[in-house]
């Protein structure tokens, strides 16, 4: 008698999997374009992306959104697994609205879990990553207070990374008061920062119930605040 066998095929996998939403807000404003800050985080993404590709747990349980902003908030990239994601050329340009684009990840964040939730997905806490050379002078406490709350709940993770010498490390930090702000002090080359955020990634996707997550050291080339 022939033994029967299994397909344990990608839809499988994708099916049971813990889902990992991963947001990146990108400031594109005028001021990334005065020097090499809107290039190199361009290719950076592109770098997080290809990692995420070349893994194969990882291109189905992590699901990736990109949104862009400079005086108004722009959806690139909607959740969806790495497979699927195009990432357009960036232009610099227009002003910095920081606080209604970290509205707008928190917002798409908490959305997301009540799809996973109504398609009975596990899932972990998200991540949004916020990448800027902005100066804050808007008034952020509002949409601080929920990034804290959701963050000391451990129900996010917060990464804020400046970039040039103009960026306010200070207002960053409010944003996660569990973990430091990045930062590049020249905002070049920003591929091994992305290569980090990826293999990073790969790991929380993978990591156990309960168990502590720990990265490995950044890249001497940035700085931690």
């Amino acid at each position: 008698m022939s033994k029967k066998k299994f397909d344990l095929g990608i839809d499988s996998l994708v099916d049971t999997t813990n889902k990992v939403a991963v947001i990146f807000i990108l400031d594109v404003s005028e001021s990334m374009g005065w020097y090499k800050g809107i290039e190199s985080m361009q290719n950076g993404l592109n770098v997080f992306i290809q990692t995420l590709k070349d893994d194969p747990y990882a291109s189905e349980s992590v699901e990736v959104a990109i949104y862009t902003f400079n005086h108004e908030v722009t959806k690139i990239s909607d959740f969806q697994n790495v497979n699927s994601i195009k990432i357009p050329k960036f232009t610099a340009e227009g002003g910095t609205n920081l606080g209604q684009a970290v509205q707008t990840a928190v917002n798409a964040t908490e959305t997301r879990k009540q799809e996973y939730k109504k398609q009975k997905l596990s899932y972990k806490a998200p991540w949004i990553v916020l990448l800027t050379d902005a100066d804050i002078n808007e008034d952020i406490d509002s949409v601080v207070a929920q990034t804290t709350t959701l963050v000391n709940a451990r129900k996010l993770t917060f990464f804020a990374i400046g970039t040039g010498d103009e960026v306010n490390i200070n207002e960053l930090k409010r944003f996660n008061p569990r973990s430091p702000v990045i930062f590049s002090p020249t905002g070049e080359d920003l591929n091994p920062l992305f290569e980090w955020l990826s293999q990073s990634t790969m790991s929380y996707s993978q990591s156990a119930e309960g168990e502590k997550f720990t990265t490995e050291p950044l890249d001497r080339r940035y700085e931690i605040y």
